[in-house]
């Protein structure tokens, strides 16, 4: 009877999310790892640490118990070195600002940028074990990108996130070598975000000093929202599982013209409300335990999934090619303490390494992103470095 109860809770949310009026579809909050970023992202059947709170919460059940104190994530997309060497350059005064801006190498470069750097933590810390998961997570996020043939976006946002929820079993066997682990997971979370748009004549002439932060359009924007997934578990052998992340998750945007300046003056904001779009991901593990080899390969995971199976249909302009919801990976535990990861999401390569040292863990991955609806179309290549404690 329970279950009946459970798949028609499912229904009815998943039927808010789709006929749910909204003024603009909203994204959410992802708080990303080099764990993640190595592998081609979180999936589905996800039980390892605290990226279970991000790709599905029926992880919860069969993770292995994990206190995670602190997580300092770097994430640098894009050219950031080649804005650092202009940055560098001007500070030097090896030139002046307005003549390395005209200048034509500097203004291709550019005039088709995205580039920018993303912070996980320090506010980074959560539990997950004996069903049960939450985390109290932040991020920083600062955006470089080109808009037009002679101007600049800078985008700066602050993310704080507060998930939980719990996961529990529906054994098919007594001794629980099959069983149905089905798991839900509320959250909350704030977002601050301010954008300073510029053409490039009017850098060379801008003061760049705390007002042109406090004093750009802001955007604060709450949100609350819910997941649910379930995992068919097979002990020895693997799992399939399937996530509905942002059921149903509605926001409230509040945009401040006069910025940091107008919020802190209670100054009267316009108001929109907005709705993340669900995922509904879909995907499959295989880790079998090969004893001959236990000594060196402790750990082996290869894993594949489908990423937002209905957004032809609930958000069609939202919808991207199916290519770019394919991904898959593989992580090879090796004596304990070295993981290596390969993975191809977006149609291009992830790669990484993990160190586990006990007490913290060190992980490192290269991958590539793409940000057009359409395979390799404009991909955007990534570093991250992660220190977990």
């Amino acid at each position: 009877m329970h279950r009946k109860l459970i798949v028609l809770l499912i229904m009815i949310l998943i039927g808010f999310s789709a006929f749910a009026e909204a003024d603009y579809y909203a994204e959410g909050i992802y708080v990303g790892t080099a764990v993640d970023y190595g592998l081609g992202g979180p999936y589905p059947t996800d039980n390892d640490g605290l990226e279970t709170i991000f790709a599905n919460p029926a992880g919860f059940r069969t993770a292995e118990e994990d206190f995670t104190f602190s997580n300092l994530t770097f994430h640098m997309m894009g050219p950031v070195f080649d804005i650092a060497e202009i940055v560098t350059t001007a500070m030097s005064g090896e030139g002046e600002f307005t003549d390395i801006l005209l200048d034509s190498t500097v203004q291709e470069m550019l005039s088709n940028i995205y580039t920018g750097i993303k912070i996980t933590g320090p506010v980074n810390f959560g539990y997950i074990g004996e069903g049960f998961g939450f985390g109290l997570f932040n991020t920083t996020d600062v955006l470089i990108e080109g808009t037009g043939p002679l101007s600049l976006a800078v985008g700066v946002s602050e993310d704080l996130l507060l998930a939980g929820g719990y996961s529990f079993r529906i054994p098919l066997t007594r001794d629980e070598k099959h069983a149905i682990d089905i798991g839900f997971m509320l959250k909350g979370g704030v977002e601050g975000d301010l954008t300073i748009e510029k053409s490039f004549l009017e850098l060379a002439g801008t003061e760049f000093g705390l007002e042109l932060l406090t004093d750009s359009p802001l955007d604060v924007t709450a949100l609350i929202g819910v997941d649910a997934g379930i995992q068919y578990y097979w002990d020895g052998i693997g799992s399939i599982g399937i996530a509905a992340l942002d059921i149903y998750t509605p926001t409230m945007k509040n945009t401040y013209e006069n910025g940091i300046t107008g919020f802190m003056a209670s100054e009267e904001p316009a108001t929109e409300i907005g709705l993340v779009p669900m995922n509904l991901n879909a995907g499959f593990e295989f880790n079998p335990d090969f004893d001959f080899l236990e000594k060196f390969l402790t750990d082996f995971r290869l894993m594949a999934a489908y990423d937002d199976i209905l957004d032809f249909w609930l958000y069609p302009s939202e919808a991207e090619h199916w290519m770019l919801h394919l991904k898959a990976g593989t992580e090879l535990t090796l004596l304990e303490i070295l993981d290596i990861r390969v993975g191809v999401a977006d149609g291009l390569l992830n790669a990484g390494v993990g160190l586990d040292l006990k007490i913290f863990k060190i992980n490192a991955a290269m991958f590539g992103t793409e940000r057009a609806s359409q395979p390799d179309t404009s991909p955007v290549y990534n570093l991250a470095l992660g220190f977990n404690f």
